[in-house]
């Protein structure tokens, strides 16, 4: 807990304060190590315990988005070719291939398949036979088109937060401070310089809100708008054939189903989505698995995976994904308020872009470049938001709803 002599901590404070200690805000926080003094501060008792712990740890780099799949395939690297010792442990990731596949919208990816083959990136167009032969779960499964990606990995989330971890902790200069709850942002003049807890103002030269869904209700006081929405999704553990030991995760993208094997069975979702208010959030958003929601995605494997049509569910959780309205990443300073950083809205796709979301705003705070991101207003707080956007309440991007932004 910060020491509560306003001139003890004023003499001691970092130069950067990071609000959120999941993979997001830790990964900002490691890449300034060593560079600045930075303290990381979060509400909860454990590091990671919210999004960054609620995920099934797939690294997919044939995503829609342009800029998650640059990040992702940054992330790939840091994880699969680790020139850092911190991610040289094999436990961290380990290669199992992905197989990414199409219902009814054989176009629907694309531009994604030509993005990453640009690249150099493998990839497979599958026929029936041959998807049956890398994905027995998918044999018989009625999709139009699919592409098998050897490379893909699977993330142990939990132990990458870890690693982060131990090497704050180990480096002079930083710090992670959890149990501690911040109300305010300190900002004077339009400058942002510390953050409030209940018992202490903790100074810093700049802050970076990495908290997720809770880092919007620190800046509308201000008068500042942005618009940061948790949706919460389903993940259902099931007992069924493994079909393989070295079998890949599979992705129907424009239906929204996956499932990815996990122990003695399956991790699956329906790749639902429920906007839960920022206002009723309180820490520890991991929620029980409704009815409802079973059932969509255990009728969705049914349907789209013949092969795992007898599978039953044994547990599952829910959690919360947050995104801007555009589903990309707000990432670097915040033109309105000076001395604010973001590293935030990172949706889905904390573990698959997380570490170099990190690196990228630790970079700009430094006053560096990011060969890997060249257009840094695409994912800028400041840009345009939508004042409407397409939620997928049954993960089907044919059966969209809009909703407006608030």
């Amino acid at each position: 807990m910060a020491a509560s002599n306003p001139s003890v901590q004023t003499d001691l404070r970092p130069e950067v304060l990071v609000v959120g200690a999941g993979l997001a805000g830790l990964s900002v926080a490691w890449w300034l190590r060593g560079r600045a003094r930075v303290r990381v501060v979060d509400m909860a008792s454990q590091a990671g315990a919210e999004a960054s712990s609620q995920n099934a740890g797939m690294l997919r780099r044939l995503g829609e988005d342009p800029y998650e799949r640059t990040l992702a395939q940054r992330v790939h690297t840091l994880l699969s070719a680790p020139q850092a010792a911190t991610f040289g442990d094999p436990m961290l990731s380990r290669q199992t291939g992905a197989v990414l596949a199409l219902a009814h919208d054989p176009f629907h990816l694309h531009d994604a398949v030509s993005g990453l083959r640009a690249r150099g990136i493998r990839l497979e167009a599958l026929d029936r036979t041959r998807l049956a032969e890398v994905a027995p779960a998918m044999a018989d499964a009625p999709v139009v088109r699919a592409w098998f990606v050897p490379d893909e990995r699977v993330v142990d989330a939990g132990l990458l937060v870890s690693a982060l971890m131990r090497d704050l902790r180990n480096t002079p200069g930083c710090s992670v401070t959890l149990d501690t709850r911040i109300d305010a942002l300190d900002v004077h003049a339009g400058k942002v310089r510390g953050v409030r807890t209940s018992d202490a103002t903790l100074a810093a030269d700049r802050v970076v809100l990495a908290g997720g869904a809770w880092s919007r209700h620190l800046v509308e006081p201000h008068g500042v708008f942005r618009p940061l929405i948790p949706l919460r999704r389903t993940l259902v553990q099931v007992r069924g054939p493994r079909l393989g030991a070295h079998h890949p995760w599979c992705w129907i993208d424009d239906v929204g189903v996956y499932v990815r094997p996990e122990g003695e069975g399956w991790l699956i979702s329906g790749c639902d989505e429920a906007i839960d208010a920022p206002s009723q959030l309180a820490s520890g958003s991991r929620g029980p698995v409704g009815e409802t929601e079973r059932a969509l995605a255990l009728d969705k494997v049914v349907r789209w995976f013949p092969a795992l049509a007898d599978v039953r569910a044994v547990g599952g959780w829910t959690g919360l994904r947050t995104f801007a309205p555009d589903r990309r990443p707000v990432l670097g300073a915040d033109p309105e308020l000076r001395g604010l950083w973001w590293c935030a809205g990172l949706g889905g796709f904390g573990v698959t872009c997380g570490l170099a979301a990190g690196e990228a705003v630790a970079a700009w705070i430094l006053g560096e470049s990011v060969p890997f991101l060249r257009d840094p207003p695409a994912v800028s707080p400041g840009r345009s938001f939508f004042r409407r956007w397409p939620i997928r309440p049954a993960g089907d991007i044919a059966r969209m709803r809009l909703v407006p932004v608030r």
